[in-house]
């Protein structure tokens, strides 16, 4: 599993600029909430503002309790900008979760 995080300035309508993108991989038996939650925190360390993140990626559970657990701001996508940079990190996410296994698969065969 691959968390994505973009850190980026948005206006309701618009991604203005992004500052910096994160990608931590993490392997894992199971996954539940807790798991979930401390690949977030650990991917946003250091990082200034609000989490955003679709409602899926965390349970469905209520903001308040997200805020609780993550220890931070943290609020679903409302705008479109949100919405889109939402995007770019699942996109990302992807992409590096396939770089990481292509890459454990080339050092398999050395």
């Amino acid at each position: 599993m691959v968390c994505a995080v973009v850190s980026a300035r948005i206006s309701p309508n618009f991604i203005e600029k992004i500052y910096t993108v994160r990608l931590i991989p993490s392997v894992t038996r199971g996954l539940n909430l807790n798991i979930v939650a401390d690949l977030i925190s650990k991917a946003c360390m250091g990082l200034p503002g609000t989490i955003i993140a679709e409602s899926g990626d965390l349970y469905n559970q209520e903001i308040w309790r997200v805020k609780s657990i993550l220890g931070r701001d943290f609020k679903y996508p409302e705008t479109i900008a949100e919405r889109t940079a939402v995007e770019m990190a699942h996109h990302i996410s992807v992409a590096g979760r396939r770089l990481f296994i292509n890459a454990r698969e080339d050092n398999a065969y050395e």
